[in-house]
């Protein structure tokens, strides 16, 4: 594992005024358990989704193990990411689906 930080981490939709995701400063670090929790739309997945690179940060950084990888494409994070709803490969098993 490695330590992951948000530094001031933005997200804003396209087309709206308030961001999803307002200047986030978190560390959790290196084997750290850490939990999101809070109401529907409150950016917990839009965060999760910076980190492994599949929301654009606007604003602020991201680092995993030191390295700032807010513009590193998402296949070079080396980040997994299992969605709630497995809908979209329901004809993979979930080892295919996460690889």
């Amino acid at each position: 594992m490695a330590d992951v930080r948000f530094e001031q981490a933005t997200r804003i939709y396209p087309g709206t005024e308030a961001p999803a995701v307002d200047a986030l400063d978190l560390h959790v670090g290196d084997g750290e358990f850490m939990v999101l929790v809070g109401p529907s739309g409150s950016g917990k997945t839009t965060a999760l989704r910076m980190l492994a690179g599949l929301e654009e940060v606007d604003a602020g950084s991201v680092f995993i193990g030191g390295r700032d990888v807010t513009d590193l494409q998402p296949k070079k994070r080396d980040v997994a990411m299992v969605f709630q709803s497995y809908a979209l490969y329901p004809y993979l098993t979930v080892a295919a689906n996460i690889g």
